[in-house]
């Protein structure tokens, strides 16, 4: 058994040891130690230097993983908000209560004028019932538009507060 003089990283003393040793505590520091057997040489690493490089590294891996999640949300969020567009005349949108409200109610009177021009007209008894079509129609855009655009909204509030909560991650991962 070969016995190596090698020099303590923490306080500079001399320790012996043997070749078979990994890992030996300084006797006058108390540092704990690695010792590193090259082909050519023989020393020692604190082993705090290497916990704490281990640590940064594993922060910045959780840093890297919460990055991640965030990318992922916000693109789970783009293809969920699809599914709640509607088609207008200006093309795709989101739902708006207001807007269906305000469709709604322009369907309804529409249908209430035609109703009450085909009958006062003399119109034969199928134009009426077309005016009833358009209040049906207009009623359904109300409750239906405005279903979907509570549903949106609870889905971006969700959405929001998921994401808020990915950042206070990151943050306070950045901060270890």
């Amino acid at each position: 058994m070969k016995i190596t003089k090698v020099c303590c990283q923490g306080c500079g003393a001399d320790l012996q040891v043997d070749e078979s040793v990994r890992y030996v505590t300084c006797n006058y520091c108390h540092a704990r130690l690695e010792v590193v057997h090259d082909t050519s040489v023989t020393h020692t690493r604190l082993m705090e230097k290497i916990h704490e490089s281990t640590q940064r590294m594993a922060g910045n891996l959780q840093v890297i993983e919460l990055q991640n999640d965030l990318e992922r949300l916000d693109r789970e969020w783009e293809n969920r908000k699809e599914g709640f567009m509607v088609s207008g005349k200006h093309g795709r949108h989101l739902p708006s209560t207001g807007g269906s409200i305000f469709g709604g109610v322009v369907g309804i009177g529409f249908g209430i004028f035609f109703t009450a021009n085909s009958a006062n007209m003399g119109a034969p008894p199928i134009f009426p019932l077309f005016g009833l079509l358009f209040i049906g129609i207009g009623i359904y855009t109300m409750f239906n538009g405005t279903s979907k655009a509570g549903a949106y909204q609870a889905a971006e509030r969700e959405f929001q507060q998921r994401r808020a909560s990915l950042v206070r991650q990151i943050d306070a991962a950045r901060r270890v």
